[in-house]
């Protein structure tokens, strides 16, 4: 969908509206900055014609404060109710010069003052770096100092700074790294809105060794227990509660290198009270030798990242958990099941067709899988006898249903799952084709964990691009599949497709959902006809307490719209809109509000964008008044 012309005034309107703020709250340097900005952006757009609208330097001058609202933040946290002390821990051993006083300067600017910066000194022998640290501990009595005996790791290191923090909350940060000026406020911030919170993450990018540049921003989505299994995407800024950092015991010596990564996966099983801050409040020194730049630089940090997963699932009761680096390069976890529960494959279909006759050979012959039935549902003018291939179909495992109602895509589905007794519901289109022969065996080892309620595949268009990778609500005006049309790998300011992941949904194209779970929640809602019963239903999972996965090692071809017009009943878009309503409003949780709603590929959200709730509901009206019309 593209914006309607009656949004373009609006545009204008906000174009102003933005200029104006960006000049009183950021002052006249960044308002010059911007049109420097824009000035580069036309003249490059006419010389080659290519668009760099989506730029991370022009976003940076949108969307962060200036000096004249870093100014008014020193003086505003004078109102926060709650002002914790955050003890920020630092173990420095060795580091270059200029980036240690880089990370110093970047706590002494920070807005909000009631910090202490804990430092562990495992540089014994090293002058310059020593007498750097003494200048600053003399410049401001909020820096602490611990001498070190000689360099224990860091982890060792780090732990000997909890033996002296003083404060509520602990900060982690590296010695060469750097924090946004106002990281600390923002932390605080979300804090007086929520006391409660054990731990609280950010956004974060990196700095190019060379020149400090900032590239490569990660704009992250709200806290998503899966996601932690394939990535630390929460690393750094994260704060903690002190008093849960040491019931944990803090770092364990022999996961160093992915020290962190351990100690976040121990907290989430105590805890979880996570926030989210959606802001680039650190920024991560790329090195030649640094995990920023590749993990292959340190294999022993890889080695621990996996024994760090395959612990935590082991005190999850996962039985006999595996964790290995795929041929994807991507981490892939596994664990032992009950391989007798019974899958029912439903396959609602308008007669019989050559993608429909794919589609069930392709699972005949690749699944490995063994207890699953296929159950076709036909709902085409004539019954399954009619067409050659429902007769001449002899297979133990697949059986033919007739739905004689009109075609609804919810009724046939809820028809077909009254017409079978399986624990486990697999839906699944008509224009899929199976790829891989572990398939059905991931969808069941996912499905049968109590807090899942479903889980769906990566599908692929026929030219190998990704057709799903999980629904964002809002996305393109109602909802859309992020990552369409990517390849697979693809590294994005939103991370990557092939992380496990938590969404709100997840396409019935291929969704896996225990019998139980479908009954407790009411089965699909018939009031859609055709599109929108997937998200829907993904939302009301969530609203249930159940988490949706979205399983990357779950591939198949999808030959979206072959078998039907690539058309959506209006009458979608308005059922659509009412129950969606909540999200469009104030954001997909496992989106990022810094990332474009009309861009299926994740990139930076434009400084002049309209909301997917304005755009959602002017659709709406334009529809009524149409229907009115024709009346």
């Amino acid at each position: 969908m593209r914006f309607l012309p009656w949004h373009m005034p609006k545009i204008f309107i906000r174009k102003f509206k933005t200029s104006w703020k960006i000049l009183k709250e950021r002052g006249f340097s960044s308002f010059l900055k911007l049109l420097g900005q824009k000035i580069l952006v036309l003249s490059t757009s006419i010389k080659t014609g290519f668009n760099v609208q989506n730029d991370y330097d022009r976003w940076i001058i949108y969307n962060e404060p200036g000096d004249q609202e870093l100014k008014k933040q020193k003086l505003k946290y004078e109102s926060f109710h709650y002002k914790p002390l955050i003890s920020i821990l630092v173990p420095v051993f060795n580091v270059a010069e200029k980036f240690l006083i880089e990370l110093l300067e970047s706590v002494l600017t920070q807005t909000y003052p009631n910090w202490e910066l804990c430092i562990a000194n495992a540089s014994i022998e090293n002058r310059k770096i020593n007498q750097i640290l003494y200048e600053y501990q003399k410049k401001d009595d909020r820096i602490r100092l611990v001498e070190l005996d000689g360099n224990f790791g860091i982890s060792n290191n780090t732990n000997a700074l909890l033996e002296v923090a003083r404060g509520n909350y602990v900060a982690l940060l590296d010695h060469d790294d750097k924090l946004a000026p106002f990281a600390l406020y923002e932390i605080v911030k979300m804090l007086n809105n929520d006391p409660s919170l054990d731990v609280i993450y950010s956004d974060h990018d990196i700095l190019k060794e060379d020149s400090g540049k900032r590239i490569n921003p990660l704009f992250k989505p709200d806290w998503s227990p899966e996601i932690i299994l394939s990535s630390n995407y929460i690393t750094h800024l994260t704060v903690i509660r002190r008093e849960l950092f040491s019931k944990v015991g803090g770092f364990r010596e022999k996961f160093d290198g992915a020290q962190d990564w351990d100690l976040f996966l121990r907290i989430i099983e105590i805890t979880d009270r996570i926030g989210h801050v959606p802001k680039i409040l650190y920024h991560w020194r790329e090195s030649s030798n640094s995990t920023a730049a590749s993990i292959y630089n340190k294999p022993y940090a890889l080695d621990a990242q996996l024994k760090a997963i395959q612990e935590h699932l082991l005190r999850r009761d996962k039985k006999n958990p595996y964790v290995i680096l795929d041929k994807t390069g991507y981490i892939r976890v596994g664990w032992d099941y009950d391989k007798q529960r019974k899958v029912s494959i439903l396959i609602p279909t308008k007669g019989a067709n050559p993608l429909l006759e794919k589609c069930i050979y392709s699972i005949l012959t690749k699944t490995k899988y063994k207890n699953y039935e296929i159950i076709i549902i036909n709902n085409g003018k004539h019954p399954p006898e009619y067409y050659d291939f429902f007769r001449y179909l002899k297979d133990d495992h697949v059986r033919t249903l007739h739905y004689n109602g009109p075609f609804n895509y919810s009724a046939v589905n809820n028809f077909g799952v009254r017409c079978t007794d399986s624990d486990l519901l697999l839906f699944l289109n008509n224009d899929t084709e199976v790829i891989d022969e572990d398939w059905l065996d991931e969808l069941v080892m996912w499905v049968l964990s109590p807090e899942i309620g479903a889980v769906g595949a990566k599908l692929l268009r026929p030219g190998g691009k990704i057709q799903h990778a999980g629904i964002i609500v809002g996305l393109t005006g109602f909802a859309g599949h992020v990552f369409a049309d990517q390849s697979e790998g693809a590294w994005t300011t939103f991370g990557s497709p092939e992380w496990y992941r938590n969404y709100l949904a997840v396409t019935a194209a291929c969704m896996m959902v225990r019998r139980s779970v479908f009954e407790e929640v009411g089965y699909f809602r018939e009031t859609f006809t055709l599109c929108g019963n997937d998200v829907e239903f993904g939302i009301r999972l969530n609203k249930y307490g159940y988490r949706v996965v979205y399983n990357p090692f779950v591939r198949l071809y999808h030959h979206e719209a072959a078998t039907r017009e690539n058309s959506i009943p209006e009458e979608d878009f308005i059922v659509s809109y009412n129950e969606y309503l909540e999200f469009l409003r104030r954001g997909d949780p496992f989106f990022n509000p810094n990332l474009s709603y009309w861009s299926l590929e994740p990139t930076f959200r434009r400084d002049i964008e309209i909301s997917p709730e304005r755009f959602a509901s002017d659709y709406i009206r334009a529809i009524k008044r149409q229907n009115e019309k024709n009346q």
